[in-house]
């Protein structure tokens, strides 16, 4: 099922029922997760500011599966920003000249 997700606290809510689904508790869940017993409780009342490498390893862990929905252009660049390039060449920086006083 999707739904959609607009608040901090609308994502904590979703890890709290995923999490009371696999009758999990919270301190249980933290340690297998590998985050602390405070990052999962700030999580799931939606604390701002969250570190997001943080969230999305608790979702990965419970199974819950982040997507976004962008128009067909944005997906087109997306798609080529992740292709594999030609490495660039990095510009030389010019160190100013040191002008006679």
């Amino acid at each position: 099922m999707k739904i959609l997700i607009n608040t901090p606290q609308e994502i904590g809510r979703l890890v709290r029922a995923t999490r009371k689904v696999e009758h999990l508790r919270q301190d249980d869940a933290a340690g297998a997760i590998g985050v602390s017993n405070v990052f999962l409780w700030q999580m799931e009342k939606g604390a701002p500011g969250l570190r997001l490498d943080k969230l999305l390893q608790v979702c990965r862990a419970l199974g819950i599966q982040l997507s976004a929905e962008v128009s067909d252009e944005a997906a087109a660049r997306y798609q080529a920003l992740m292709q594999p390039g030609p490495p660039r060449k990095r510009k030389k920086r010019e160190t100013p000249s040191a002008t006679p006083t």
